[in-house]
């Protein structure tokens, strides 16, 4: 049974928390994947110079002797100091700022738009109530 003091919109802010609750666990998660997938990109860039080939001599860049250097040659694949975890980390952490922001942001949205047409309706009904609430117009409504 309903109760009258029940938000007629209660249902549907219910589903937007457990759907932002779902979306928020999914951007944990593609954090961790994105982090992890770059911790190994920047892995394997790391060992890429030392590993040998299929020929079995090590794989090493080939700088021609005539080429122009253009700036200073990269000292380590990694972003940060923190090699292959701290670039992971900061994946990460930059993919849960993104992936949040937008979950918060359309939970705003969905509730906003919930309490506008809450706002509709309680419109609708005071029009009716108010002139027999006031004293304006007696009888029933």
């Amino acid at each position: 049974m309903d109760s009258p003091l029940r938000r007629p919109t209660a249902g549907l802010r219910r589903t937007l928390g457990w759907a932002q609750l779902a979306l928020t666990a999914a951007v944990v998660l593609g954090a961790v994947l994105v982090g992890h997938l770059v911790q190994g990109q920047v892995d394997a860039r790391t060992a890429g110079a030392d590993r040998p080939s299929a020929t079995g001599t090590a794989v090493l860049p080939e700088v021609a002797a005539t080429a122009p250097m253009v700036g200073s040659p990269v000292s380590s694949p990694s972003v940060t100091e923190g090699g292959a975890v701290g670039d992971g980390a900061l994946a990460a952490l930059g993919t849960l700022l993104v992936g949040w922001t937008l979950v918060a942001s359309a939970g705003t949205i969905g509730r906003r738009r919930l309490d506008d047409r809450e706002s509709e309706r309680w419109a609708v009904e005071w029009a009716r109530v108010e002139p027999v609430w006031s004293g304006r117009v007696s009888g029933d409504f």
